[in-house]
C-alpha cells in the first residue's frame, strides 16, 4: 500500500511538473458566482490538462494588523499549516505536510499587504481532489495555534528581520514605503518588538475576525465542470463563520503633498560598496481611467528593459549603473509609482539628479510616434506570456477579483493598449506624476 501511494505521488509531481508548462487560450470566459456559504467564486473551465488551480484570497493583510501587533496576519498565515483539527482530529504539520506530499499537490498560506491567500495545485481526479479539498477546508476552519510553534517561528522571523535590517536594500525599501505611506495601515511594517507581543490570543481573535466566507474571492481554474467548482468552493468555506461583525477596508491612501525637497529627500549612511537609490510618489489604482496611458507610458520611461529612456539616460550613455528601471503599483484603493537603480557611491548624486531630469522631462514632453507604437507593439506581443499557464491565469483572476474589473478584462486589454495614444500618455503622467511631490531615498551614498 505504501508502495502504491508513493509511486502514485511521483507520478503525480511528475504530471504536475509536466502540465504546468501548457499553454491555456486568453480568452476562456469568466464565470462569476455567488455562494451559498457568501463567498463569490469566480470559474474558469480549461479543460485541456487534468490539473486545477485554485486560489482564496480575503482581506487580512499586515494593514489589517493591530498598532501594537503588527506581525498577527503573518504569524497567523504562517500557522495554517502547523497543525489543524482534520476529520475532526488534531493533526501536527509533519502529517499536514506528508499528506499533500502523498497526494502529489501543492496547498499554501500566504500573507500579504492588503490580503491574505490560499493557493492550492492538483490534480483533476477525484481520488487526488476530493481528499485534498475536505482537508484543505478543515485547515481553513480548524487551525490549532500552538504555542510552541509560534515561539519557534517568531525566533526565526525576528532572526531573518535582524539580518535584512543590515541591508542597504531593505532599509531603503522600508524608508521609501514609510514616505510614500506615512500613517495608512498600509505601511504597517513589523519590529522585533512588534513581533514578540504577538501571541496565541491575537491569532486566534484574527483568524475569527478575517477568516470568513463573505469577505473571500475564491478562484478556479482547471478540469472541472461548473457543478464542480461551486461544490468545492462551497466546502471549502463551508466551516467559516458566514459574515463577521465590522467591514474590513482600509483607510485610502492620500496623495503625497507638495514638500521642499529637503523634506522629500533623504540620505541614509551605510558602508555598502553601491548607493541605492530609489524615487517616487503615490499613483492612482487599478481602476483608474488612466491605468492604461500609465502603463503604456512607463513602458517607455523605464519598464521597457533596454529600450526604456531611464536605461538609455543613465546605462547607456552616461554608464552609471548597469540597471535601472520605473514601474506603477496600482493597489486598490491606491497606488505608487517608483524607479530605482544602485550606482557607485561617488555617482549617487548625478544619478540622482539625471533620474529626475529624465523622469521630468518625459512629464513634461511626453513620448514621441516612434515610442509609444514600439511600446504597445512590445505589450501586445507580450501579453500572451502574461497568461501562458494556470498560475499565471488564476493571478490575473485574483486580480480581476480583488479589483472588482470587468469579467471581460482579459480580452478587453489589448484593445486598451491599442486605444493609448501619446497625448493620453502625456496627460495621464502630467496629471499623476508631480516631481514637487516625490520622494527619495538614497541608502550608503556620498
Amino acid at each position: 500500500m505504501l508502495k502504491n501511494k508513493t509511486n502514485l505521488k511521483y507520478l503525480l509531481t511528475g504530471l504536475i511538473g509536466i502540465f504546468t508548462q501548457t499553454y491555456v487560450c486568453a480568452t476562456l470566459p469568466i464565470q462569476k458566482i455567488d455562494l451559498s456559504t457568501g463567498a463569490k467564486l469566480f470559474y474558469v473551465e480549461a479543460r485541456t490538462i487534468p490539473m486545477v488551480n485554485i486560489g482564496i484570497d480575503f482581506p487580512g493583510g499586515f494593514a489589517h494588523d493591530p498598532k501594537d501587533r503588527i506581525g498577527v496576519a503573518n504569524f497567523t498565515s504562517l500557522l495554517m499549516n502547523k497543525g489543524s483539527r482534520i476529520n475532526g482530529v488534531e493533526k501536527n504539520e509533519a502529517f499536514i505536510a506528508d499528506s499533500i506530499s502523498e497526494l502529489g499537490s501543492m496547498v499554501a498560506f500566504i500573507p500579504g499587504k492588503e490580503m491574505s491567500s490560499l493557493r492550492i495545485k492538483t490534480l483533476s481526479t477525484p481520488e487526488v481532489l476530493n481528499p485534498l479539498i475536505s482537508q484543505a477546508s478543515d485547515m481553513l476552519a480548524f487551525p490549532i495555534f500552538s504555542k510552541k510553534i509560534l515561539e519557534r517561528e517568531k525566533a526565526i522571523e525576528i532572526s531573518g528581520l535582524l539580518e535584512s535590517q543590515t541591508k542597504p536594500e531593505y532599509i531603503m525599501a522600508k524608508q521609501f514605503k514609510k514616505m510614500i505611506y506615512r500613517d495608512n495601515p498600509l505601511g504597517n511594517e513589523q519590529s522585533v518588538n512588534s513581533i514578540k507581543a504577538v501571541s496565541i490570543d491575537d491569532l486566534k481573535k484574527f483568524h475569527q475576525t478575517y477568516y470568513r466566507a463573505d469577505q473571500m474571492n475564491i478562484m478556479i481554474i482547471g478540469d472541472l465542470s461548473r457543478e464542480q467548482a461551486i461544490e468545492i468552493g462551497s466546502k471549502l468555506t463551508k466551516n467559516l463563520p458566514k459574515t463577521g461583525a465590522s467591514k474590513l477596508i482600509i483607510p485610502p491612501l492620500a496623495p503625497l503633498p507638495s514638500q521642499d525637497v529637503s523634506q522629500r529627500e533623504i540620505k541614509i549612511a551605510h558602508p555598502s560598496q553601491q548607493a541605492h537609490i530609489q524615487m517616487g510618489s503615490t499613483s492612482p489604482s487599478r481602476k483608474d481611467p488612466d491605468y492604461f496611458p500609465l502603463l503604456v507610458g512607463n513602458y517607455i520611461l523605464g519598464g521597457g528593459g533596454f529600450v526604456s529612456r531611464l536605461m538609455n539616460e543613465i546605462r547607456e550613455k552616461r554608464g552609471l549603473a548597469y540597471s535601472v528601471s520605473s514601474y506603477f503599483y496600482p493597489a486598490k484603493n491606491s497606488g505608487y509609482f517608483v524607479a530605482g537603480m544602485q550606482t557607485k557611491k561617488d555617482q549617487s548624486d548625478e544619478s540622482v539628479k539625471l533620474l529626475k531630469e529624465t523622469i521630468q522631462t518625459f512629464v513634461n514632453q511626453g513620448p514621441n510616434d516612434d515610442e509609444v507604437q514600439a511600446a504597445k507593439s512590445n505589450l501586445i506581443n507580450g501579453f500572451p506570456l502574461r497568461i501562458d499557464s494556470n498560475s499565471k491565469l488564476l493571478d490575473n483572476l485574483s486580480a480581476i477579483a480583488w479589483y472588482d474589473l470587468p469579467l471581460n478584462t482579459l480580452d478587453e486589454w489589448t484593445n486598451e493598449v491599442k486605444k493609448v495614444t501619446k497625448d493620453d500618455i502625456h496627460k495621464a503622467f502630467q496629471k499623476n506624476l508631480d516631481m514637487n511631490k516625490m520622494v527619495t531615498v538614497v541608502v550608503g551614498g556620498q
